[in-house]
């Protein structure tokens, strides 16, 4: 069942034998629900595959390429063969963007992140071109899959005749997967243990059914949008445009902590984000536990604090795995302590929540790193 994503189509779910092929729209939890907790279970319990085509994607290249995302970047720049987690910043520090960097040899570089702002990127990024350093947008030049759960690493084995077992959290790898050339990332926004898997467009069907054929005997099931944002929340994880928008700030959202303040490099955003290093942002991004009913948190629902209005939410929905309503919210950081207990406003009705500090799954990331 298709949805869309800044003009592509992207599974939403995957129905099966029986079930409509088409989700009937509402506020309330849709007829998608069942279709979503198998996607869900699969990856928790096995292993599941999505698509990755609809990241946005960008080659840098050049003698010029490290000094230049150094400078446009908040974070660490990873050396060949690794993967980092980094911020982009405004010169107000405000989050322009949030992106992995995967460092494929000394002079380059890819970058993925939201499928829908890649042209807001492109823009950022040429205001600030440098001629050591090229620019491609290859978003659709590349594509593939990520595979996620506790098999993945079995899955993946199966696949290449090259040794994956010493391949920790955040390695990167060119690997050949049957005839497909490919580059594999050991990284995944379910927080699952996962690989991303990356290769040209005319290799992904044949790298669809050596994933396929391979994964059944190991329980491989396909997952959709929906699937991958209740899995993000079982560890709290922000989405560009909810938790991660030019309307906050890095300090704000957590994303601080991706922050390299022991680079020597002037970054743009420096100044802003160390000043909000020493004195901290009034509202800080926290996670709560909603005793909902048939509906969940979507967006700017408002949070009430003894009674008034003090926040509001980010995102929402439901852990299939945890059997939980959860809810992402800014709400002033005076309050913000473990068991705090507030109300948000869901469809006109008033529904206790209690912020929560602890990821529902994985609590210790054993199970993502190890």
């Amino acid at each position: 069942v298709w949805g869309h994503q800044f003009g592509l189509e992207v599974p939403n779910y995957f129905a099966s034998d029986g079930e409509p092929r088409v989700e009937t729209p509402s506020f309330r939890r849709s007829n998608a629900w069942e279709a979503t907790a198998r996607e869900t279970r699969a990856v928790r319990g096995t292993v599941g595959i999505n698509e990755v085509h609809n990241f946005g994607k960008f080659r840098i290249s050049g003698p010029g390429a490290r000094a230049w995302l150094d400078r446009i970047m908040a974070g660490h720049i990873p050396r060949p063969g690794r993967v980092s987690l980094t911020p982009m910043l405004s010169p107000k520090g405000r989050l322009i963007g949030d992106f992995t960097v995967s460092c494929l040899s000394e002079q380059t570089f890819h970058l993925t992140a939201s499928y829908g702002a890649q042209d807001y990127h492109q823009r950022w990024f040429l205001q600030h071109e440098d001629p050591t350093a090229t620019i491609e947008n290859i978003s659709d030049k590349l594509t593939g899959f990520q595979i996620a759960g506790p098999r993945a690493r079995d899955l993946l084995q199966a696949c290449t005749r090259q040794e994956i077992s010493g391949m920790k959290f955040m390695d990167l790898r060119r690997m050949t997967i049957g005839q497909a050339e490919c580059i594999v990332q050991r990284i995944s926004y379910t927080g699952d243990l996962g690989y991303e898997i990356y290769t040209d467009p005319m290799s992904q069907r044949a790298l669809w059914r050596i994933l396929w054929d391979a994964g059944r005997p190991l329980g491989l099931l396909p997952f959709g949008m929906r699937a991958m944002m209740s899995l993000r929340l079982d560890k709290f994880f922000g989405s560009w445009l909810s938790e991660f928008s030019p309307d906050y700030t890095a300090a704000e959202t957590g994303l601080d902590r991706f922050i390299s303040f022991k680079k020597n490099t002037d970054f743009i955003g420096r100044a802003a984000a160390e000043a909000e290093r020493e004195t901290p942002p009034p509202r800080t991004l926290c996670a709560f536990e909603v005793d909902a009913l048939d509906a969940d948190v979507t967006a700017y629902e408002p949070v009430f604090i003894d009674g008034k209005v003090a926040g509001f939410c980010t995102s929402g929905g439901y852990s299939h795995y945890a059997e939980k309503s959860i809810a992402q919210a800014l709400i002033p950081r005076e309050h913000a302590q473990p068991g705090l207990t507030v109300q948000i406003e869901i469809l006109g009705s008033l529904r206790d929540a209690k912020l929560i500090t602890e990821p529902l799954f994985d609590t210790d990331g054993t199970r993502m790193r190890g």
